[in-house]
């Protein structure tokens, strides 16, 4: 129907849950997992100020990071699925990070 906007299948709420999988020179190896299934990990540098995304051995995959000293995602993954959940999951690694004044080894939050 002409001038009607396409509802989007939005979840109301969903969980993330991160965990410190491994320590190595080039930083902290975060796994996480979504309610929805989802899975990645991400690569934290030891100064805890740049994320991403990485293998589970800590090697970054492709160009895409965040600086929260900058706050912009530089160099965005073209899909904006991976993008979102890689904002999502740096995110809530950072908080906590601040909140607890170190990186943590486990997160779990729940977010609309």
């Amino acid at each position: 129907m002409p001038g009607t906007s396409e509802l989007v299948d939005i979840p109301v709420t969903a969980s993330l849950t991160c965990r410190k999988i491994r320590s190595l020179e080039a930083g902290s190896v975060y796994a996480w997992e979504t309610a929805e299934g989802d899975t990645g990990n991400i690569l934290i540098d030891p100064g805890g100020s740049v994320a991403r995304p990485c293998t589970l051995e800590g090697i970054a995959l492709g160009d895409m990071f965040l600086d929260k000293n900058v706050g912009n995602v530089e160099n965005p993954a073209s899909d904006p699925k991976i993008r979102r959940a890689f904002l999502i999951a740096a995110s809530v690694i950072f908080q906590e990070g601040e909140r607890q004044g170190l990186l943590p080894d486990k997160i779990t939050r729940t977010y609309w």
